[in-house]
């Protein structure tokens, strides 16, 4: 065979892969797309389910957020079951719970029913925010892994984005007394597409290697990246496992709780600076800036939510050119820019498309950056034997920060509105936490981009005898 028909062979080759690593990648994160789904259609539904219970603020901020207490169990109980059955396996009962809270919530007769089957999805949300990140990293080759894992965020939004369409042509064609039970059922057509991809997909290879089932572990690896590179990455896995415990206590190790505390700091701030709270919240708030039918607010919150897909797209071409921390560190600083517009938006009582727009403009960081690099950059700081305890713990304290600052809003636009006589403060309260979100990232966040999981993982630990010898902090 002519050189020629050898390179011919080799980008076929490497061509198929990589749609096979994109198809892989695609059938983990239509999880993300059910996520997003799942905790968006409140957005659209909360308007009714408000006047339909009679609910007091504390009751509304509880129902918004009810399905968060499971997204925060689903990842301790994830990260068992991840490593005992698999990632797959832990998405197809993603899905089922999916399935079940969507339907409980949709036939619901009181509220405390209707919490109770919001958190059963909850669970389902907290298993896949687990195990598809998860999947996707240990999949992925190392030059496509930016953009692979922040296929993530674009089906968070994607879904985000479905839940808003669904909900205004169901607010606006069907009965306001049922429209948001029909919300809620709709979610059963993407639950069935989501396990019927699964069904197509193969355990991951480092999940596999760790068991050592070295041989299926391999032909993954070749379909994914061909025979050169899957040998290469079959013998660093090989050599990461033989290094580490997958105890406990190496989770703890000084080195690796640098790396936890790395992972729950970004948990943290992909929540409390700013749009995880006001979105779910954006069809209430124009409510209150002049669009006061129910499906004119939604109708807005859909053009907000399409825009994210728009500006998650950007954040795949440029993650993998551009790198994590110059994305985190712009984001950051323009989410305190865009905040803080926002605030004096709503002190100056503006009304009409202006608020539309100044809300969509707090979107713009959180998609391109503070939204999407949390959930990748979690999944990609651990060694391979603990990988799904740390990221159970990390996703953990994310829906803590996740439901705390939605059910916390409420409270906090009462609290600016005594203050101030307006919820700008509510605004200006995150835009400080993006100041903190700033400068913690010039001087902690590292820099993951181009290196396979292995040398993330092994880094810490140098990092580690370097601060003890005296060469480096």
């Amino acid at each position: 065979m002519s050189n020629v028909e050898n390179e011919d062979s080799t980008t076929l080759a490497t061509e198929s892969g990589r749609f096979y690593a994109f198809f892989l990648a695609f059938a983990a994160a239509t999880g993300g797309f059910l996520f997003g789904y799942d905790l968006d259609i409140i957005a659209g539904a909360a308007i009714f389910i408000r006047a339909h219970f009679a609910l007091s603020p504390a009751q509304f901020g509880f129902a918004v957020s009810s399905a968060i207490l499971g997204c925060i169990v689903g990842p301790s109980f994830g990260a068992w079951l991840c490593d005992w059955t698999g990632r797959k396996s832990t998405l197809v009962i993603s899905g089922v719970l999916f399935g079940i809270g969507a339907i409980g919530a949709a036939l619901a007769g009181t509220i405390s029913i209707f919490n109770l089957f919001r958190i059963v999805g909850g669970l389902g949300v907290g298993l896949s925010s687990l195990a598809a990140p998860l999947y996707i990293a240990e999949i992925a080759p190392a030059r496509l892994r930016g953009r692979l894992g922040i296929m993530y965020q674009l089906a968070i939004a994607l879904g985000s984005l479905a839940a808003a369409i669904v909900s205004y042509l169901l607010a606006s064609y069907v009965s306001s007394s049922v429209s948001w039970r029909w919300m809620f059922a709709s979610m059963m057509v993407p639950v069935v597409v989501f396990v019927l991809l699964l069904l197509k997909v193969p355990q991951d290879p480092r999940w596999l290697a760790a068991r050592q089932r070295f041989d299926e572990a391999f032909q993954t690896l070749v379909r994914i990246d061909g025979v050169k590179h899957a040998r290469k990455e079959l013998e660093e896995i090989k050599a990461s496992l033989s290094e580490e415990t997958g105890t406990l206590g190496e989770l703890f190790q000084p080195e690796m709780l640098k790396a936890l505390s790395t992972g729950v700091v970004l948990a943290l701030f992909n929540n409390w600076t700013g749009w995880t709270s006001i979105g779910y919240y954006v069809p209430t708030l124009l409510q209150q800036t002049g669009y006061s039918r129910p499906s004119d607010a939604i109708g807005q919150n859909a053009v907000v939510v399409g825009g994210i897909v728009f500006l998650t797209l950007i954040s795949m071409s440029q993650v993998d050119r551009v790198g994590r921390r110059p994305l985190w560190l712009v984001t950051s600083a323009a989410m305190v820019f865009c905040l803080g517009a926002a605030g004096l938006i709503f002190q100056l009582n503006i009304k009409g498309p202006v608020v539309v727009a100044t809300i969509f403009l707090c979107a713009v960081p959180h998609a391109i950056g503070l939204g999407p690099l949390p959930w990748l950059m979690m999944s990609e700081l651990y060694p391979t034997r603990i990988r799904a305890r740390a990221v159970s713990i990390s996703t953990s304290f994310l829906w803590i920060a996740g439901f705390t600052g939605p059910f916390a809003f409420p409270t906090l636009e009462a609290a600016s509105r005594r203050v101030m006589g307006t919820i700008a403060g509510v605004f200006w309260f995150y835009a400080a936490i993006c100041v903190i979100s700033f400068f913690w990232g010039r001087k902690l966040l590292p820099e993951t981009k181009g290196r396979s999981l292995e040398e993330i993982a092994r880094s810490w630990k140098k990092a580690g005898d370097a601060t003890a010898t005296g060469r480096g902090a």
